[in-house]
């Protein structure tokens, strides 16, 4: 059995530790339009010495992650537990620190808010909606969208109000506006605006607060290199520096992929790239339209010395609709905007020079800005005010800067410079989002990542690689049946 994968991101690379795992036989080839494996799961590299974390930084489902690393016969991955799991400042002076013992939060929301039986009641109720939402939505593959519209589906997502956004679920819970913004935004984790996202991706928030935060020892780049490294004793063969022109078809079957001209021929092919993108590269297949998610203006900086912030920080705006709404639906750059910051020196002194640090900055920003638009607004020059503000003498320990734009993201190949694949709205989710199987006229053809069911982020797209195999080994007779409990039981 020979496998054709087009791109080297997380969804592929886990694929095809399960797919060794399971068939040592299987032959497998990996082309990749970068020089390196890892996607999104990549170093920036300064030119003074250091590595940061491109891309993903806060690492949620630990418990999942580890499991599918020992699926996956992956062993040495180093994962340490966050604590407090970060802070959020915001403009007006207000402070809320997110615990990591979930008792300790309750007694810390009544002390400063009065509001410790509604954290209570949302983390009550969201252990039992996270139960229903994994087993039902999320661990299963859909082989037909109306499969959404059948009363077991339904009636879960009428009670767990699925359809009300993030933000205005939680009045539900909470009455103050601080405690809302703070368990609604980190729907923006996957590119999604919680003013209009559907509240059951503010399951985040309480997958956060429930297993806490992570981080990977070395970074999370280094989980793709760790993963590579493992393919390659295994014996796959990755073609860096080589973009796939073409992915053929032949009488309803995927036959191959077309590389520099030439045919290299499969007995299947899986797509890990972002939809509609990959879309252009099968034979035959119009395009469809999809809502791209959020773009991001990130920073990176090399430190000297090292800087008075923990692992994770948010400076926030006392309001964040308007912030939302200059993003999402002016396309402009807010008056106050966001900044999370990411100081894994904190914890790991093997990222830099053991004096030194690194550290990275992530501003939520309107899709399409290259760096010329964002200086001849002054507003890379606002960010570093802005975060000199909390940090005074920020700007004089700086070394070395790179800046990484929404543009650069859309020339990466991310659709139209979004930063977490397609965006998480109620069209795009479940049963209405491209599956494993993304066409159903089209055999041996497969698809993984960030815009394929089920959702971005690390431990989900592995989820989806899972999927993937499973529904391989079906299609492809590996097994005598096909059965979603082999995700279930991870």
């Amino acid at each position: 059995m020979k496998i054709g994968f087009v791109g080297a991101g997380v969804g592929t690379l886990h694929a095809a530790l399960l797919l060794t795992k399971r068939y040592p036989e299987v032959e497998i080839t990996i082309f990749e339009k970068e020089a390196r494996a890892g996607g999104r799961l990549t170093s920036v590299d300064f030119q003074s010495g250091g590595r940061i974390d491109q891309g993903p930084t806060i690492v949620l489902m630990p418990g999942k992650l580890q499991e599918q690393l020992k699926e996956a016969g992956l062993d040495g991955v180093e994962l340490e537990r966050i604590d407090p799991l970060y802070d959020l400042h915001f403009d007006d002076g207000t402070v809320v620190t997110k615990q990591a013992d979930v008792v300790a939060q309750a007694v810390a929301i009544e002390r400063q808010f009065g509001e410790g039986r509604g954290f209570q009641e949302f983390m009550n109720q969201k252990a039992k909606d996270y139960e229903v939402s994994v087993s039902k939505f999320l661990e299963r593959s859909y082989f037909r969208k109306t499969e959404l519209l059948q009363p077991s589906m339904l009636a879960p997502l009428v009670k767990m109000h699925a359809l009300e956004t993030a933000h205005d679920h939680l009045k539900r819970y909470f009455k103050s506006k601080y405690l809302r913004m703070a368990y609604s935004f980190p729907t923006f984790y996957i590119g999604g605006n919680p003013y209009t996202t559907p509240s059951i991706y503010g399951l985040i928030p309480y997958r956060e607060q429930e297993e806490g935060v992570w981080y990977v020892k070395g970074g999370y780049f280094s989980l793709a290199e760790r993963m590579y490294e493992e393919l390659v004793r295994r014996g796959v063969r990755f073609e860096f520096n080589q973009p796939v022109e073409r992915v053929m078809i032949r009488e309803g079957q995927a036959k191959g992929v077309l590389v520099n001209g030439q045919e290299h021929l499969y007995d299947s092919v899986v797509l890990n790239g972002e939809f509609p993108l990959m879309e252009y590269l099968v034979e035959g297949k119009q395009p469809k339209q999809y809502v791209p998610s959020g773009g991001t203006l990130l920073l990176y900086f090399k430190i000297k010395g090292k800087v008075d912030l923990p692992v994770h920080r948010f400076l926030m705006p006392s309001d964040l609709q308007p912030l939302m709404t200059s993003i999402f639906k002016k396309d402009e750059l807010p008056e106050h905007p966001a900044v999370y910051l990411f100081n894994p020196s904190k914890v790991d002194d093997t990222l830099t020079e053991a004096d030194d640090s690194v550290v990275y900055a992530l501003v939520p920003s309107p899709r399409g800005f290259d760096r010329d638009r964002y200086e001849a607004h002054g507003f890379i020059d606002r960010i570093l005010a802005k975060i000199e503000q909390h940090v005074p003498g920020f700007e004089q320990q700086v070394m070395e800067m790179q800046v990484r734009t929404p543009q650069d993201a859309k020339e990466f190949g991310l659709y139209e410079g979004g930063s977490f694949g397609i965006a998480p709205t109620i069209r795009q989710s479940a049963a209405l989002k491209t599956q494993a199987k993304p066409y159903a006229d089209i055999e041996r053809l497969y698809a993984v990542g960030a815009s394929v069911h089920p959702c971005g982020g690390v431990p989900i797209v592995m989820m989806g690689a899972t999927l993937l195999v499973n529904r391989m080994e079906q299609e492809m007779r590996w097994k005598s049946g096909y059965s979603d409990e082999r995700v279930r039981s991870m």
